[in-house]
């Protein structure tokens, strides 16, 4: 199983406010879909509920895995973890699991993950949820792409995708 990490991140680590994105990016979204479909989502429990309140529904075409704290029975079309490890054997036999957020989960995954889909937003947006820090030399960037603001994308933004790197990456 490979287990990959998926976010959108601005110039100052903000991921989220009140709740939801912070930004109107379709590239971002399609990217998104085009990568996650099919796969198993991992998902903490505030991000999933926004998923669902912003959808009206739990993501499509994707086996959720969703990791809180509440034993209570509280998701739809999804499967709930209590721990880390809990989530990891739900998704045994996977070919590829993406972690989706939010900022607790992907403190939880970074050291795991094997890949990175970084969407760098190119702005700076006020926000009350942020990416954790990561090293950078860990990972090897495999594949940039660039894409402008334009009607449907109110901020410049690249992708790049990572790999971790066998040995760290000099920087600078």
């Amino acid at each position: 199983m490979t287990l990959s990490v998926i976010a959108a991140v601005a110039d100052n680590n903000v991921i989220g406010r009140s709740g939801d994105l912070p930004w109107r990016l379709q590239a971002d979204l399609r990217r998104f879909r085009e990568l996650t479909v099919g796969h198993a989502v991992i998902v903490g429990r505030k991000t999933h509920e926004s998923i669902v309140r912003r959808l009206g529904r739990p993501l499509p075409d994707r086996r959720t895995i969703v990791l809180s704290r509440r034993s209570a029975p509280f998701v739809q079309d999804g499967e709930v973890a209590s721990s880390w490890n809990e989530a990891m054997t739900f998704v045994r036999g996977e070919d590829e699991v993406y972690v989706i957020g939010g900022a607790e989960i992907y403190t939880l995954a970074i050291p795991l993950a094997e890949r990175f889909y970084l969407t760098r937003v190119h702005a700076v947006v006020p926000g009350d949820a942020f990416f954790p820090p990561f090293d950078r030399t860990h990972w090897r960037v495999v594949q940039q792409r660039y894409h402008p603001r334009d009607t449907a994308n109110e901020f410049d933004v690249t992708f790049e995708d990572f790999v971790r790197a066998r040995t760290p990456v000099r920087t600078g």
